[in-house]
């Protein structure tokens, strides 16, 4: 079993919703927001907490409880996490000559 020294301390991992609101945030990248009661909110996100977060729009400036937040979509359709290349492509003349360098072997 491994011990922790002083010098190490622990981690929080960083949660997905949180980095997908500060990319929001740092590029000023239009949201809609859905509520569970079936409104639609649109804004730019100012912050975020915990609990909450504050967007604002032409009109005003509103705080959504997240407890009350069914999805959050950015407007102009880009996206905000790209995806992951794939770790490996499968390539059937690769392997072949791996089966057959093993069988020579």
């Amino acid at each position: 079993m491994i011990h922790e020294t002083e010098n190490e301390t622990k981690r929080n991992p960083i949660r997905a919703l949180d980095y997908f609101l500060n990319k929001c945030r740092k590029e000023f990248t239009s949201v809609e927001i859905m509520t569970h009661s079936g409104e639609i909110i649109e804004g730019i996100i100012d912050c975020y907490d915990r609990d909450s977060i504050i967007i604002h729009n032409e009109m005003t400036q509103i705080m959504i409880f997240k407890h009350s937040i069914c999805y959050i979509s950015p407007r102009n359709g880009q996206r905000i996490i790209p995806p992951e290349k794939q770790k490996w492509e499968y390539d059937p003349s690769k392997s072949a000559t791996i089966i057959l360098a093993a069988a020579k072997a």
